[in-house]
């Protein structure tokens, strides 16, 4: 892992893509306890988070084709740099009746995450051989999980004592760091994905829209992938919202408390992806993905049913570490199948179409959430929760890639 960071161009895209996500999970702890605090609503603070991913549904297949067309540097520099700018309108947010600012930031930003995020896989498949793609994929998700582990108590400390528009400018903060970066990396920079292909002839950008669609159908490892996607989506959707009830419910805590929480699931994150990279040449993406989805499962049930002999704040917080050990492998498994199942001219778009079904499934994940949110409904949602994790591990037992036999 250290070796690959020797590389100029993925230091910098995974240092951009640190910084950057450590902002998003700032914003992302603030964001429903704001809104939730200002309407004390769990539906309607599900309604802005299904807001947030409806972009990601239509615009992602469409972002996959940018991505494909595109030199990946410098769509990266210009989405980080409008994605700082964006986040500016949030400052005159005080009540809900400029609730429409919100809504309309979070569709704009949402927009343009779907650009960056297959853009940022994309490259660093294309900055490493095949062989390596496991151990790339590892690197990018310990460093996502460092992003997690910082700003995820950070921004529930800020949040507490400063406000939401200390949240805004924090996070715009790194977004312009990571458009920095992103621009020197243009000085290094690739050719663009069809010009590597050797691609002579234009092609309209609905043709592209349709052959990735069709690649993604059309091959059984991504077919296998994507159903497996829909249960994950379904489970992380109401987990975004169930988590923040159940610490302020169930465990009677604060904005630091939730932040706390959420962050030092990157510890054990951090320990799964350092454990990882012994056994990741020796493991399959099948075994994998379902030993992850078993271990989420059985934790998840596990934290979710303690509250009824304990509720100590230490308690959880040794389980939410161990909650984060599996994340970094199961999308590790995931993305690399993505990326080693369809030719490289084909990845944005591939990746794309995941990251549209992922926020599909995600949305109505939490769309329910918030519909179960309340009384009685909570402990149920979480049940299910925790057992739509159990359904996609069988789902995966049956996954076959080009590296198995």
């Amino acid at each position: 892992m250290l070796r690959l960071l020797r590389d100029r161009r993925i230091a910098g895209l995974a240092g951009a893509g640190f910084l950057a996500e450590a902002g998003d999970w700032m914003l992302l702890i603030a964001l429903p306890l704001y809104v939730l605090e200002l309407t004390g609503s769990p539906l309607v603070t599900a309604t802005v988070f299904v807001l947030g991913l409806a972009p990601t549904i239509v615009a992602g297949p469409l972002a996959g084709v940018l991505v494909d067309r595109s030199e990946p540097w410098k769509l990266m520099t210009i989405t980080a740099g409008l994605q700082a700018l964006f986040l500016v309108p949030l400052l005159a947010v005080d009540d809900t009746t400029d609730f429409w600012i919100l809504y309309s930031v979070v569709v704009i930003e949402s927009v343009l995450g779907t650009i960056i995020e297959p853009c940022r896989a994309t490259t660093a498949a294309a900055l490493v051989p095949l062989d390596q793609l496991a151990q790339i994929n590892q690197l990018m998700g310990l460093l996502s999980s460092l992003a997690r582990l910082l700003g995820s108590p950070i921004g529930g400390l800020i949040l507490a004592a400063g406000g939401f528009d200390a949240i805004i400018c924090a996070n715009a903060g790194t977004f312009l760091a990571a458009a920095v970066i992103f621009a020197l990396g243009t000085r290094g920079r690739q050719k663009p994905a069809q010009e590597n292909l050797g691609a002579g002839s234009y092609t309209s950008p609905w043709a592209d829209l349709v052959e990735g669609l069709q690649i993604t159908a059309g091959t059984p490892a991504l077919r296998d992938v994507m159903s497996v996607v829909c249960f994950v989506a379904l489970a992380q959707g109401g987990f975004v919202l169930l988590f923040v009830l159940f610490v302020t419910q169930e465990l009677h805590g604060n904005e630091a408390d939730v932040g706390v929480l959420r962050g030092v699931q990157a510890i054990g994150a951090l320990t799964g992806g350092a454990l990882l990279g012994l056994i990741i040449n020796r493991i399959s993406p099948r075994r994998l993905i379902s030993g992850s989805l078993i271990i989420f499962s059985a934790l998840s049930l596990t934290i979710w049913n303690l509250p009824a002999l304990t509720t100590s704040f230490p308690i959880y917080i040794g389980l939410f570490i161990l909650i984060g050990v599996p994340g970094v492998s199961l999308m590790t498994g995931l993305v690399t199948v993505l990326q080693s199942t369809c030719e490289p001219g084909a990845r944005g778009r591939v990746l794309s179409t995941y990251f549209a079904l992922f926020g599909a499934m995600q949305a109505i994940g939490t769309l329910l959430a918030g519909f179960l949110g309340t009384g009685p409904g909570l402990t149920i949602g979480l049940q299910i929760q925790g057992l739509l994790y159990a359904v996609a591990a069988l789902m995966a037992l049956r996954l076959k890639t080009p590296a198995q036999p």
